[in-house]
């Protein structure tokens, strides 16, 4: 029987995964091939459809990671970040954002658990730390025992860094808690934004690690120690940054050991449940459109079409910024007092590689399910949200809580079905859905920013489009003009119409 590589099966460990292990090494399936990896090959291993995007999640973090430090294993377990020799980088003065995350009660864990299980938690908890913080484009600095210490601005500095950490931040306080072990751990995580000098540092043993200089780690730090357990605060200059994307509760000002001014702290909630990315960052009053009234008709006579049973495609193309998500803010204002339904899923530049990413995300919002509440809520509101469905051979809340991490009652019905007989079914249902709304009204589908779309939901698109012709649904998928879906080349429904957005003149 082959048996697996240390490497492998420590980090299938370190993500909560060591179950495919033995499964991995009877198909030759060694470190060096994660990258090659997909979501249909993950399948066909026998993984289920939750640890399906938990691997993709893991993998796409080891892709960006190695893409950064030219390493096969960029995931690592080390106490330091050591870069190969000439990527040395010297200190620098830059506006970055700080995380500090660290791990509740470790000391009575000690006491607890014996050191090797101990170290197994650890090693689990900074693995769940290095994913989200990779995967939103964040550098691990260094770890402090069962602190973390990261940075999102440095090296690699993007417009929403500040974001990003938060993101990941609330992923983190998510994902530390569903690790598996004798033991449920708990988390606290602070978040700064500021200026500082960063850059790469040796210490003794002539290895590196990444520090930064200045108020804004001091402050992150204090931050986490001053957070309740599971839960991410931040500084004022990080609210600013974050305010429309986030929902904050103001604490007021805080004394923190070791900074002589009260810092403004803010807890956060959560994410805002605005429809789009463009809702969120334009929470404001809007100045009229100007060059759009062609393209802002088109669509609403395509509507009109879909109200009379017409159903119809349109591929919105454009480059980024040139107006693609305000012609749908201006759309659904003009249709808002009609008796219609919305369906506005975002895909995520973050989660390109999460099975359904856009399509989870849209029913969570729309059936206003909350991350704390128990799964039998959560299930109850499914049930109410949910269009019924009498042609399926499985339960359609049974399919769609499986879709979204919920555990039920009757969840064994679904381990007789394959991964893939339960992807084939669930695209069903979420298609059979999406019609059964359209009886109910005239249904606006959106998915938007599709250049970002995970394989599975491209899936669920072409089923959609194949089925719509004569239902009142309007489905409109924005993109950028890379991105090339087969539907448009295939030119299989000649109710599907491509719209691209030049710049106004």
């Amino acid at each position: 029987m082959a048996r697996p590589t240390t490497a492998l099966a420590e980090w299938l460990g370190r993500h909560g995964l060591g179950q495919y292990v033995q499964t991995f090494a009877e198909n030759n399936i060694e470190y060096s091939v994660l990258p090659d990896l997909t979501e249909d090959d993950l399948e066909k291993l026998g993984v289920s459809l939750g640890h399906c995007k938990k691997l993709l999640r893991a993998i796409e973090a080891l892709m960006a990671a190695g893409q950064r430090t030219g390493a096969a294993t960029a995931v690592s377990n080390v106490t330091e970040v050591s870069p190969s020799s000439g990527q040395h980088r010297e200190a620098e003065f830059r506006q970055i954002t700080v995380m500090f995350c660290d791990l509740v009660g470790s000391t009575q864990l000690s006491e607890k658990l014996d050191p090797e299980d101990l170290q197994k938690l650890i090693d689990a908890y900074r693995g769940e730390c290095s994913t989200a913080i990779r995967r939103y484009g964040g550098e691990v600095a260094r770890y402090f025992g069962d602190g973390v210490m990261a940075f999102f601005g440095w090296p690699y500095a993007h417009e929403d860094d500040a974001a990003r950490a938060v993101h990941a931040a609330l992923e983190i306080v998510s994902g530390v808690t569903k690790i598996s072990g004798p033991v449920t751990l708990a988390c606290r995580v602070g978040v700064c934004s500021g200026p500082v000098v960063v850059g790469e540092i040796a210490n003794s043993t002539a290895s590196w690690s990444m520090d930064a200089v200045g108020e804004t780690p001091n402050i992150a730090a204090r931050l986490q120690t001053l957070a309740a357990i599971n839960t991410v605060l931040v500084s004022e200059s990080t609210r600013r940054l974050v305010s429309a994307v986030f929902d904050l509760q103001d604490l007021g000002p805080q004394e923190l050991k070791g900074v002589t001014e009260a810092v403004h702290v803010y807890r956060v909630l959560g994410a805002k449940s605005a429809g789009s990315r463009f809702e969120a960052a334009h929470s404001g009053s809007l100045t009229p459109l100007i060059g759009r009234s062609s393209e802002l008709s088109l669509l609403l006579d395509r509507w009109k079409k879909v109200k009379e049973g017409d159903g119809q495609v349109i591929l919105l193309s454009g480059i980024p910024g040139v107006g693609k998500s305000r012609l749908l803010h201006e759309l659904k204002s003009h249709i808002q007092h009609e008796p219609h339904i919305l369906l506005h899923h975002q895909c995520s530049p973050y989660h390109s590689q999460s099975a359904f990413f856009p399509v989870i995300e849209q029913i969570e919002k729309a059936a206003q399910l909350t991350a704390r509440e128990a799964d039998a809520d959560k299930i109850a509101k499914l049930k109410s949200y949910l269009p019924r469905l009498t042609n399926n051979s499985v339960e359609p809340v049974l399919l769609i809580a499986n879709l979204l991490s919920v555990s039920t009652e009757n969840r064994h019905e679904l381990s007789e079905l394959t991964p893939q007989q339960i992807k084939n079914r669930t695209i069903s249902t979420l298609v059979e859905m999406l019609l059964a709304f359209s009886v109910q009204r005239p249904t606006l589908c959106i998915f938007e920013d599709a250049h970002w779309v995970d394989p599975s939901t491209l899936e669920l698109l072409d089923l959609i489009i194949s089925r719509i012709g004569h239902a009142r649904v309007l489905l409109i998928v924005s993109c950028r003009p890379e991105f090339h879906p087969p539907w448009i080349a295939m030119r299989t429904s000649p109710y599907t119409r491509s719209l691209d957005c030049p710049k106004p003149k």
